[in-house]
């Protein structure tokens, strides 16, 4: 054998120990499980979990922020099972990754506080995956409503809603779009989603879970992500100054929207109530700033539309400061955005505050 040939076989073994050696640790340590997603096509429509499975989640390079949850029958995260039989009636709470909330004990989310204060009499189930826009909520308050007979629902906004659920400006498989159709109305449409063996395969190793759901949900991590993907270091995030031609797609998107949630959902506007994330910041002159950004420009325009359509709408800025202003508490981790348990206790606040929740309680 050629000496090149047997530095090549050495440096070959070299890295497969090392990565052996990597996929050992890790697996001693709290990397993310991440969640198993079933088929999502035109016979399930509806994005969920693999059911009954324990989950453990994690942020980062350095596995901060560490929670172990469970999927319930359903696919929710969620601790209790549903039943679609129950005659008790039933506010669903919608969203995404804040409702599905894998980074925070079960017993702290917004959906866990409403279960407890409902009582034994009424229900309150969650449906939430991270990813998820408000096309999306539109395809879950269409499911809850057929398999569960929903009569009172809470849909929670946040920032990249509002674009996300637009097919020029995000393009995932498992998650719904609007389209234009050729007489220039929004259409709906489902991007399915088949998982593959080789999802199946590296599910199964903690160091590619390491890489791709620790390192790859991290911002250098996306930035590599859209490197490889599109070619650029931007990414498909929302956008933080406005844009002209995604603010006015992104209003046709809203109007759509809110035109569909009374028919799909099933229900009259006044039983919806949309929560508005804040901008988790409290300074006058931050909030001025804030409401010039893509976000500050359609929170502002998806408020007044729902008002003026009769559904409720608890603006979250006004929460958060109050509390803020208190106590000076916040509400997200230091190195995730999402609500930390302060930011559910607020939320929650908000819901029991409603039109809704007391019309939900009185029956």
């Amino acid at each position: 054998m050629k000496e090149w040939q047997k530095a090549l076989l050495t440096l070959l073994g070299s890295i497969v120990i090392f990565l052996l050696a990597c996929e050992i640790v890790l697996r001693f340590l709290p990397v993310r499980s991440g969640f198993e997603t079933p088929v999502v096509d035109i016979d399930h429509p509806y994005l969920h979990h693999k059911p009954n499975f324990d989950y453990v989640f994690s942020d980062g390079g350095l596995l901060t922020n560490v929670n172990r949850g469970h999927s319930n029958n359903y696919g929710a995260i969620n601790d209790q099972d549903y039943d679609s039989m129950d005659p008790r009636p039933l506010l669903a709470v919608i969203g995404d990754s804040y409702i599905e909330a894998a980074m925070i004990p079960f017993p702290q989310t917004i959906e866990a506080r409403l279960s407890a204060d409902a009582g034994p009499q009424r229900r309150v189930y969650s449906f939430g995956s991270s990813g998820a826009s408000l096309a999306d909520y539109l395809a879950y308050s269409e499911f809850v409503h057929n398999t569960f007979n929903a009569q009172w629902m809470v849909v929670n906004v946040v920032a990249n809603d509002f674009d996300e659920m637009l097919l020029r400006y995000k393009r995932e498989a498992a998650f719904h779009y609007y389209i234009e159709n050729p007489d220039g109305t929004l259409r709906l449409t489902l991007l399915e989603y088949h998982p593959s063996w080789l999802d199946a395969v590296a599910r199964h190793s903690a160091l590619c879970r390491y890489l791709v759901l620790n390192i790859g949900t991290t911002p250098i991590g996306f930035r590599i992500h859209n490197w490889l993907k599109f070619g650029h270091l931007n990414g498909v995030e929302a956008v933080p100054t406005p844009d002209p031609e995604r603010i006015a797609w992104s209003k046709r998107a809203v109007d759509q929207v809110l035109s569909e949630f009374p028919i799909r959902s099933g229900l009259e506007p006044s039983h919806i109530l949309f929560l508005i994330d804040s901008y988790r910041v409290f300074d006058t002159a931050q909030v001025a700033a804030q409401q010039q950004t893509f976000f500050g420009v359609m929170r502002t325009y998806f408020i007044n539309e729902a008002r003026a359509r009769s559904f409720e709408v608890a603006d979250l800025q006004d929460w958060f400061s109050y509390r803020h202003e208190a106590d000076g508490a916040v509400f997200q981790f230091p190195d995730d955005a999402h609500w930390n348990a302060t930011g559910h206790e607020e939320a929650t606040k908000a819901v029991l505050a409603s039109h809704v929740w007391r019309d939900f309680q009185a029956h």
